[in-house]
Order: C-alpha cells, then sequence, then structure tokens
C-alpha cells in the first residue's frame, strides 16, 4: 500500500541552499495531493503530520464515500485554511478546548496529566457561564458574567488566576486561529501575596505519625518527609496512571541509596534516600496505595492531633527547610529539591518561623 512521504522545501539564496517548511504527498481515494505543513520544518515533527495523514490515506481508500478525506486532511495538516468557506464553520467551545489541547500537546507545551485537567476545568466554567456557543458568539457581554462565577465559587486567588489565565490564552488562540475577530475582553490578574511556605517541625511530624492508623501510610509520609518527594513521584510503577506518569526508581550508588525520579513536566533528576528511610521505602513498595487514599489519612490524622492547617505536599516544604537547618546553601537545597529556579527554593525557604536572613546569617543552623 502507498503511503505518504515528506520532503523538506529548499532554495537557493546568495548561492546557499536556504531549508524551508516540510511538504507532505498523499494519495487519498479522490486523487494525489502536494500540502505544505506551514512552519513546520523538523523532521520530527513532520512525521507526527505524516502518521496521521496515512491514517486518512488508508480510510480514505476503505470508505471513499464516507467523509470529504481532503478536508480532512487539510485539517491533519494544520492548514484549514485550503478548505473552501471553513471559516463559515466555526468549532464551540468545547471542541476549541479540545483542539487546543490536542495541539499544545502534539507540539509538548503540554507535558502533564495535571496541566490537561487544568485547561477542562477552565473550559467547564466558560461553558457554566456562556454554554457551549460557538466560539464567535463569546463577546465582551460575558465578562462581567464571568468574573461573577468566578467570585462566587469561593476559590482561592491563585484559583481565580490560573482559571483566567487559561480562558484568556484559549480566546487568544482561537483569535489566532480567526475563530475570534479579536479578543473580545480582558481580565486582569489578581496580585496575589507571596506565599510563605510553613513546614512540619520533627516534634510535629512525631504527632502526625502517632496518629496514623496505617503502617504504609506512615511509611509515605516518612520517605516524603526525608526526600522532598511529591506525593505523586512516591510512585515506582510508570504504569499507574492515578499517579499521572510521575515515579521513581532506585539504585545503589557510591555506597548510597539513590532515587531517580521523573517528576513534574516529565524531567528525570536524581535524589538521596536516607539508609534510615530504605526500610520504610521498602514498606511503601510492597503496598502501594492510590495517592488520593494516602492524602486523606494524612490529612485526618492531622486534624485529629489539632494540626489542620497541613496537608501532604507539607512535607516536601519540610525538607527545604530541614535541609537548611543544617546546610543554608540555596544551590545545595536548590539540587537537592529538583527546582527549576533559586527562586522557587527561596519561596520554600520564606517560612513563618524559619526566616531566610537569619539561615544565611548562621543564626538558626547547626553546622
Amino acid at each position: 500500500m502507498t503511503m505518504s512521504r515528506i520532503k523538506q522545501n529548499s532554495t537557493q539564496r546568495n548561492g546557499k541552499k536556504v531549508w524551508g517548511s516540510y511538504k507532505i504527498y498523499c494519495t487519498l481515494s479522490s486523487g494525489t495531493y502536494g500540502i505544505t505543513l506551514k512552519g513546520i520544518k523538523d523532521k520530527r515533527t513532520a512525521n507526527q503530520f505524516k502518521v496521521k495523514v496515512n491514517e486518512i490515506e488508508r480510510l480514505s481508500k476503505q470508505f471513499p464515500n464516507q467523509k470529504d478525506w481532503l478536508k480532512e486532511t487539510y485539517i491533519a495538516c494544520g492548514r484549514e485554511d485550503l478548505i473552501p468557506n471553513y471559516n463559515d464553520v466555526i468549532p464551540t467551545i468545547s471542541e476549541g478546548f479540545d483542539e487546543l489541547i490536542e495541539t499544545k500537546t502534539m507540539y509538548k507545551s503540554i507535558r502533564s496529566q495535571s496541566t490537561i485537567d487544568t485547561y477542562k476545568l477552565a473550559c467547564r466554567l466558560l461553558i457554566d457561564v456562556v454554554g457551549d456557543i460557538p466560539i464567535n458568539q463569546i463577546s465582551s457581554m460575558h465578562k462581567t458574567k464571568l468574573q461573577l462565577e468566578l467570585n462566587s465559587r469561593g476559590y482561592s486567588d491563585n484559583t481565580i488566576n490560573i482559571r483566567v489565565r487559561n480562558i484568556m490564552q484559549f480566546l487568544r488562540w482561537c483569535e489566532e486561529l480567526e475563530y475570534l475577530d479579536k479578543v473580545p475582553f480582558q481580565i486582569p490578574q489578581i496580585k496575589v501575596k507571596p506565599n510563605t511556605k510553613t513546614w512540619i517541625k520533627p516534634e510535629e511530624l512525631d504527632l502526625i505519625l502517632s496518629a496514623l492508623d496505617c503502617e504504609v501510610v506512615k511509611a509515605y509520609t516518612l520517605v516524603a518527609y526525608h526526600t522532598g518527594l511529591r506525593l505523586r513521584e512516591l510512585n515506582t510503577n510508570p504504569s499507574d496512571t492515578a499517579y499521572r506518569g510521575l515515579y521513581n526508581s532506585i539504585k545503589r550508588v557510591d555506597n548510597k541509596w539513590k532515587l531517580i525520579v521523573k517528576g513534574k513536566g516529565g524531567k528525570i533528576k536524581p535524589t538521596i534516600l536516607p539508609d534510615e528511610i530504605k526500610p520504610y521505602y521498602d514498606v511503601m513498595v510492597s503496598n502501594r496505595r492510590n495517592p488520593n487514599t494516602i492524602s486523606r489519612y494524612f490529612k485526618r490524622a492531622c486534624v485529629k492531633v489539632g494540626l489542620p492547617h497541613y496537608h501532604f505536599h507539607h512535607t516536601r516544604h519540610s525538607k527545604a527547610s530541614n535541609t537548611c537547618m543544617s546546610n543554608p546553601d540555596i544551590y545545595y537545597n536548590k539540587s537537592l529539591l529538583r527546582h527549576d529556579s533559586v527562586k522557587t527554593t527561596e519561596k520554600y525557604l520564606n517560612d513563618t518561623r524559619l526566616s531566610w536572613e537569619k539561615l544565611v546569617e548562621g543564626e538558626t543552623y547547626n553546622a
């Protein structure tokens, strides 16, 4: 069976060959076509388009009269502009969000399920306010309704900012695709006071552990507290969808236990598991639990001992603060917590009971 092929366009400029966008050649039931992949100049991405077109080729020959296969091919190649009267058919909000998520996932600008989930929540919010209408019917009149709805839901300022940011990204993207003549309104971000990161003191951890009636959750808690791993990074089974693709593996290197962690954004970085915590790690591996179950047990124990403001992620905050008590080197802690930016590490150090200024002056840590 003949399949589509790709070829990179080129031209001569000042005696030199200049490479342009890739072009895909395909044979449908209605004929043979060459379609330029606008702006696509790397072979890997062009091959992703080719996979889609191959499937359309196969279906067009198997079911020639079922669909307008040329139109489907234009859409698969991101060349809707070649479809006659295409802009007369405007997708609904839900269809637009699905298209946005698919596009961002294809180009790797979305790397995690949690990011996809935030877009879906923004989509649901917008539909709750205006209905699942064609995108070009979104107007400036919807701005006030959207703001009222956001304020009525009891969201934190951070959550409101995330929802607004996702909706505005969606509207700007719709403008680029000419689903909208222009973005119909602007909603500014709320100025949020920088978060202080609260940490669990060792004596508080002892209280929480004493209230936990599940030995497995105790093991998860101790591993998290002593490594700084996020809850979903405690997973050791890459195929467990409950952990959204985050996991770790373990190996012995230079007489130390090293965890290789696939964390947020798909980044893979190492961290150290203290020898005395290895038995708890083994319990965790042998008795895997759903992350929501772990979080629920932990919160229940915190409430029981009078520490209702803590949740499981505070174990990560605590690792940052506790290591700074013994080593105030911010770059050491940046590496330990696998942060991309020193500024992120500083946020964890600005605790209400542990000031960064005192740490760097050497007043509160033991050398």
